[in-house]
């Protein structure tokens, strides 16, 4: 709003201190404007005994053709082909405030947008962010129970290992026992044979 003031404010002191016929130089093409006056009335003619052959709303981009400086009027055509004569008074090499309001509503309209975009990119790389997090803590309690599984592993190695070898020494208790009990057996068998 600061800006459309300041702009305003500029175009009208520019208006004022402009002193040149704008018809002066019809020879090189420039742009110009119907001043920001609600609208003026076209002519067929630089007087206003011609009649009036049709109206030029304020900020009407047009083509000034010729200039009548003792009647203060100027021939202009504007973008659809209309022609016909205007008071030089009403027109500007200026923009508009309306135009000027366009061009920075076309600017807003822009920069909201890629506002917008900004907004979405951030909230997805927030979510990258949260996403990552997650994935880094799955990783670190993955690695725990990695950890805890080696652990457990190591320890039933042991423990098997450790079996096996109970295992082995109680089948070789078993054993040495059955023998001992079968070589007492036989023994005893060839003592009451006589066999010795």
């Amino acid at each position: 709003m600061f800006r459309l003031l300041l702009v305003f404010l500029l175009l009208t002191t520019t208006q004022f201190a402009q002193a040149a016929d704008p018809a002066q130089n019809t020879a090189a093409q420039s742009n110009y404007y119907v001043s920001d006056d609600i609208g003026v009335v076209m002519r067929s003619g630089p007087t206003n005994r011609y009649r009036v052959i049709g109206r030029i709303v304020a900020g009407t981009p047009i083509e000034v053709l010729a200039s009548d400086v003792e009647n203060k009027s100027s021939q202009v055509r504007t973008a659809n082909g209309d022609e016909g004569w205007i008071q030089t008074e009403y027109i500007t090499d200026q923009p508009t405030v309306q135009a000027l309001y366009s061009a920075l509503q076309v600017e807003h309209d822009a920069l909201k947008q890629e506002l917008a975009q900004t907004k979405q990119q951030i909230a997805d790389k927030e979510n990258v962010i949260a996403l990552n997090d997650q994935l880094q803590q799955q990783v670190s309690e993955l690695q725990n129970e990695s950890d805890k599984l080696r652990q457990q592993n190591e320890l039933l190695k042991d423990r098997f290992h450790s079996d096996v070898f109970y295992a082995g020494a109680l089948v070789l208790l078993v054993g040495m026992l059955i023998s001992w009990v079968l070589s007492r057996v036989s023994m005893k068998r060839r003592q009451r044979s006589g066999w010795r």
